[in-house]
């Protein structure tokens, strides 16, 4: 993904302390975490979508990820930065979270 780079990748790792978990678990919450971040980041690119192009990027399957990415590449020249804005908003969120005992 273009999007979602390894230094971004390794940001979070690094700033959550997932490297000191087991390899399977790091790579659970590694994903749930990006997860968050897409979904975040997609509903901001996909809200200033015109009409048309909101009817084209639905035509798009769902699980063609990469088709997904390359349109919202296309179409907003700021989809770069709306994914590392949402990246250090999660990050930051997850490490001011209070754990509730």
């Amino acid at each position: 993904m273009k999007l979602i780079t390894d230094k971004m990748i390794g940001d979070i790792a690094d700033s959550l302390g997932l490297r000191f978990l087991p390899e399977k678990k790091q790579g659970e919450v590694l994903t749930g975490v990006l997860g968050i971040i897409s979904k975040k980041a997609g509903i901001r690119i996909v809200e200033k979508f015109s009409e048309e192009e909101a009817k084209e990027f639905n035509q798009i399957p769902k699980d063609d990820l990469e088709k997904m990415e390359e349109f919202m590449i296309a179409k907003n020249s700021d989809a770069e930065e709306i994914f590392k804005e949402e990246a250090e908003k999660v990050k930051e969120e997850l490490l001011n979270a209070k754990v509730k005992k």
